[in-house]
């Protein structure tokens, strides 16, 4: 008997909070098949509860296909850049970057500047090898709201 090359990938995830101060971010790990992601959510929380509830709901999403891990990537980096933004007057580049080479040159300016240790900006160009890697279909743009936790 062969076997079916049409069944849904294999899909599991963990979510994980971490304090972060006063407030709570939310690290997921994603696995399909062989593979796997980490991926931090663009916002943080006030309570461990709801920052484990939210992790929660975007594996449950991931499990059931209705997410794509591009997409989670896609906004972990464009929160990276927003949060950047607000830190940083003189940001570079001025718009959020929409291509691999965009990204890496800013992941690498930022590096270079202290903005971003080694162990986000090897997990940041991971996720732009993966969201830019054979993919066909255009970027879709993510409207990120302003995380009402962060400070300005």
């Amino acid at each position: 008997m062969g076997v079916d090359s049409t069944a849904a990938p294999r899909r599991s995830g963990i979510a994980t909070a971490h304090q972060a101060g006063e407030k709570w971010s939310v690290e997921v790990l994603l696995e399909e098949d062989d593979r796997q992601y980490t991926v931090f959510l663009n916002r943080t929380f006030v309570t461990e509860a709801l920052a484990s509830s939210a992790g929660e709901q975007v594996v449950a999403e991931w499990e059931a296909g209705r997410v794509r891990v591009r997409d989670l990537m896609l906004q972990e980096l464009a929160a990276s850049y927003r949060r950047l933004r607000t830190l940083h007057k003189t940001m570079q580049p001025t718009t959020v970057p929409a291509t691999r080479a965009a990204w890496d040159h800013a992941i690498g300016a930022w590096e270079g500047l202290g903005w971003i240790g080694t162990t986000d900006a090897a997990r940041y160009r991971d996720h732009v090898l993966h969201a830019f890697d054979g993919e066909t279909n255009p970027v879709r743009r993510h409207k990120l709201q302003p995380d009402p936790d962060a400070a300005l």
